[in-house]
């Protein structure tokens, strides 16, 4: 809101922006005076030096020599701290020449690359698009985007954008949630899952009975138990499409007048159970 005042004609922004450009100019205008006023200071000393030297009277000539010679002393210091200077500010330009121009030779790679993307991937049309919003802001000194929609036209007019169906991964009709809801088409679900029951039949159990012989020898054992596994793997099945039974089926016991095994859990080494009554 405070953007959107006007005083005399001019929003805040714009008038607070030509104030700091005033007062950056002021700082300037100040700089430069205190620069000159050193300037002439150091021109004051140097000719007040000079007027002293006319003046001065010495007693002989080896007392002239000596301040002739601290001066030169001092003008030799001066001389050389000017010249330390002198090369300083040329190892310092150096080194910003040189970073400037690795900054230009990475900003030009950079521009190459996004100009070979722009002609590769870009259509024409949009590129045209963009660069006729494209204007420079004199003030700021960037390129920034003119808006798509003036400031005098009013925004409700714009269609929003369509949302994605709360509760989805992607927007979904309302037939094919009436669909999802009355059947388990693959067709009509948000995602492309298909869920299948498993098919798990119980372990294969049978009896197996044995003489008192057998029970002594193991390879009879062995043998019968090999016989008995093949006769129920060789066994038909009754019908091509079997249901999947469900594990909390109760299975049915055997009697207990005759001895029980499995195939599928008893190791083949171990004696079976033997009921003697």
């Amino acid at each position: 809101m405070e953007s959107k005042l006007l005083i005399g004609g001019r929003n805040i922004m714009d008038h607070t922006n030509e104030q700091q450009k005033m007062l950056e100019l002021k700082r300037q205008e100040i700089a430069e005076q205190k620069r000159r006023e050193r300037e002439m200071q150091q021109e004051m000393l140097l000719r007040d030096e000079e007027t002293m030297e006319l003046r001065g009277t010495y007693s002989s000539l080896q007392q002239e020599v000596e301040v002739k010679t601290k001066k030169l002393k001092k003008l030799y210091a001066k001389l050389q701290a000017v010249k330390a200077e002198i090369q300083d500010q040329h190892e310092e330009y150096i080194r910003v020449r040189q970073d400037l121009e690795e900054a230009q030779n990475e900003q030009t790679r950079e521009l190459k690359l996004k100009y070979l993307i722009i002609e590769n991937f870009i259509p024409p049309e949009e590129k045209n698009k963009i660069m006729n919003r494209l204007f420079l802001d004199c003030e700021e000194e960037q390129w920034k985007f003119q808006p798509l929609v003036p400031a005098g036209v009013n925004n409700n007019q714009m269609k929003k954008r369509p949302t994605s169906a709360v509760g989805y991964k992607r927007p979904i009709s309302q037939y094919a949630r009436v669909a999802m809801a009355m059947g388990s088409h693959p067709r009509y679900r948000a995602e492309n899952i298909m869920f299948l029951e498993l098919d798990v039949s119980p372990p294969a159990i049978f009896e197996m009975e044995f003489s008192h012989d057998q029970e002594q020898d193991p390879r009879v054992l062995h043998m019968e138990r090999l016989m008995r596994l093949d006769s129920f793997l060789e066994r038909p099945s009754t019908s091509k499409v079997r249901k999947s039974r469900s594990w909390c089926q109760s299975p049915q016991r055997p009697p207990t007048s005759t001895t029980h095994a499995s195939v599928a859990s008893a190791p083949l080494n171990s004696a079976p159970m033997v009921d003697h009554d």
